[in-house]
C-alpha cells in the first residue's frame, strides 16, 4: 500500500513539475534560429509591399533648378528700320522649378502642383538706322503656378490599373505570412515527434525498472538454500536490465537531440511528459473546418486572389480613357526693355478627355486570355487539393479512433489481470517460479503495449493537428 502511495505522489509531482508538449512548442518558437531566418523572408516582403504603397501614394516632390550664361552678337546690313534691335546681347538666366503631385488609393485620382520661376537679367546693345545705342534693360521674370486634378472614370477607375502592384504585394504578404506558419509548423512536427520518442523511453524504462525491482526483491527474500529459483530469477533480472541499459542509452541520446533543440532545460528535474489519460479534439464537419483554417488552401486561395486581380486589371485596360480633370493656373510676367510691362493671367478650366485605340491592345487581350483560363486552372487545383486533405484527415482520424479502442481493451486487461497471481501461487507452494517469471514478463509486455499505443496515439494526434494546421499556439506572434 505505501509502495502505491509512493508511486502514486511520484507521477503526481511528474505531472505538476513536468516539461508539457506546449511548454516544449512555445519555447522552440521562442529561441530557435530557424525562426528567426523565416522570419527575415516576411519583413523583405513587408519591406517591399509598404515600398510599392508608398511608390503609388507618398507626395511625389521635385525641385530643379538652372543657371546659364547666354552672349548673342548680331548685325543687319542695309538696315534702314527705325526699330531698334540688339546687336550684343549677354544674359544670364536664372530658373526654378518645383512639382509636387500625389496618386489617392481611394479613387484612383492625382493632383499636381506646379511652380515655374524664371528670372533672366540682360544687357543689350541696341541700334538702329542711324547706328549705336546704348539701353540698359531691366531685369525681366516670369512666375507660373498650376493645380491640375484628373480622376479617371473608365480605364484605371479607382485606380485598377495604377494600383495592382500594390494590390498584388499586400497579397504576397500574406502568402508569406502562411508560408512562415507552415516552416514554423513543420519544424514544430518534426520536434515534437522527437519529445514524445523521450516520453516512450522514458515510460518504458519505469515500467522494466518496476519489473527489475519486483523481480529482485523476490530473490533478496528467498532463503539461500533455493537455489535453483534464485538461478531463474537471476538469468530473468539479468534479461530485463538488458532492456534497461539498451532504454537508457536510447533516453540519454534523446536527451542530446532535445536540448539542441532548447537550451536551459534540466530534464531529470523537469521531465518531457504527456498525459497518460489520451484526450483529443476530433473536427465534426472537416470541409467546413478545411476551407478556413488550412494553409495549403489558403495559399491557394491567394493564388486565386491575385489571378482575379490580373483579370480585373487586363479587363479593365480594354475600356477607353475617359478622364475627368479640373484645372486652375495663373502667370505673373514682367517684360524687359525700358517700355516696362507687367502683366497677370489666370485661367480656370474643368473638362473630359477620351481617348480609345480603334485597333485595340492586342497583348492586353493575350493576357486577359491568359487569366481568364488561369482561373479554371486554380479552381481545379484547389478542389484537388481539398478533396486530398479531407482523405488524409479522414484517415487520420480512423487511426486515432481505432488506436482509442485497442487502448481501452488493454486497459480493461490490466484492470482485469492481477500481477501477483503466480506469486502468491509460489508463495503458497502451489506454482513454479518460472511461471511467476513469466507472469512478470507477460504484465511487463502488456504494459509495454500499452505504452506502444499510447504513443502511437500521440503521434496520430501530432499527424492530425499538423493536417488540420493547429500546431501552433493561436497567438503565435508575427509582423
Amino acid at each position: 500500500m505505501m509502495r502505491f502511495l509512493l508511486v502514486s505522489v511520484l507521477l503526481l509531482s511528474q505531472s505538476v513539475l513536468g516539461y508539457s508538449q506546449n511548454d516544449f512548442i512555445n519555447q522552440l518558437l521562442k529561441s530557435h534560429d530557424f525562426f528567426e531566418t523565416e522570419l527575415i523572408n516576411l519583413q523583405i516582403k513587408r519591406i517591399e509591399m509598404l515600398g510599392d504603397q508608398a511608390n503609388y501614394s507618398n507626395w511625389d516632390w521635385d525641385v530643379s533648378a538652372e543657371l546659364g550664361r547666354i552672349h548673342k552678337d548680331k548685325f543687319k546690313y542695309d538696315y534702314t528700320s527705325s526699330t531698334d534691335y540688339a546687336q550684343n546681347t549677354n544674359q544670364t538666366v536664372q530658373k526654378i522649378s518645383s512639382d509636387l503631385s500625389k496618386k489617392f488609393m481611394s479613387n484612383g485620382s492625382e493632383l499636381i502642383i506646379a511652380f515655374d520661376r524664371s528670372l533672366p537679367i540682360k544687357d543689350e546693345e541696341m541700334h538702329d538706322k542711324n547706328g549705336y545705342q546704348k539701353d540698359k534693360n531691366t531685369t525681366e521674370y516670369l512666375n507660373d503656378l498650376s493645380v491640375n486634378w484628373t480622376l479617371p472614370l473608365l480605364k484605371n477607375k479607382n485606380g485598377l490599373v495604377d494600383q495592382k502592384t500594390y494590390d498584388l504585394a499586400v497579397l504576397d504578404y500574406e502568402d508569406e505570412k502562411q508560408v512562415l506558419a507552415e516552416a514554423q509548423e513543420d519544424f514544430i512536427e518534426e520536434k515534437v515527434v522527437e519529445f514524445i520518442d523521450w516520453v516512450d523511453y522514458q515510460w518504458q524504462l519505469q515500467v522494466v525498472d518496476s519489473t527489475i525491482k519486483k523481480l529482485a526483491n523476490m530473490r533478496d527474500k528467498m532463503a539461500s538454500n533455493h537455489t535453483r529459483d534464485r538461478g531463474i530469477l537471476s538469468r530473468s533480472l539479468d534479461k530485463h536490465r538488458r532492456v534497461q541499459q539498451s532504454l537508457k542509452s536510447k533516453l540519454k541520446a534523446q536527451n542530446t537531440v532535445l536540448l539542441g533543440s532548447v537550451d536551459g532545460i534540466d530534464f531529470e528535474q523537469n521531465p518531457p511528459t504527456l498525459n497518460q489519460k489520451f484526450g483529443v479534439h476530433l473536427i465534426g464537419d472537416i470541409r467546413q473546418y478545411c476551407q478556413s483554417k488550412v494553409r495549403d488552401l489558403k495559399r491557394i486561395k491567394l493564388e486565386i486572389s491575385k489571378n482575379n486581380r490580373s483579370i480585373e486589371t487586363y479587363d479593365n485596360s480594354t475600356l477607353p480613357d475617359l478622364d475627368f480633370s479640373i484645372s486652375a493656373s495663373r502667370d505673373d510676367n514682367k517684360g524687359n526693355y525700358t517700355s516696362y510691362s507687367k502683366s497677370s493671367e489666370t485661367e480656370y478650366e474643368a473638362k473630359l478627355a477620351l481617348s480609345y485605340p480603334l485597333s485595340g491592345d492586342i497583348t492586353n487581350q493575350v493576357y486577359l486570355d491568359k487569366y481568364r483560363l488561369k482561373s479554371r486552372q486554380l479552381t481545379l487545383k484547389y478542389n484537388n487539393k481539398l478533396n486530398d486533405v479531407i482523405a488524409d484527415v479522414s484517415k487520420s482520424e480512423t487511426d486515432i479512433r481505432q488506436g482509442q479502442i485497442q487502448l481501452s481493451l488493454i486497459n480493461e486487461q490490466l484492470q482485469a489481470l492481477n500481477p501477483y497471481y503466480e506469486l502468491n501461487l509460489y508463495v503458497n507452494n502451489q506454482s513454479d517460479i518460472r511461471f511467476v517469471a513469466n507472469e512478470a514478463d507477460d504484465y511487463q509486455a502488456l504494459k509495454f503495449e500499452k505504452i506502444d499505443t499510447l504513443i502511437g496515439l500521440y503521434k496520430d494526434k501530432l499527424e492530425y493537428d499538423s493536417l488540420l494546421d493547429r500546431l501552433l499556439p493561436v497567438k503565435n506572434p508575427t509582423l
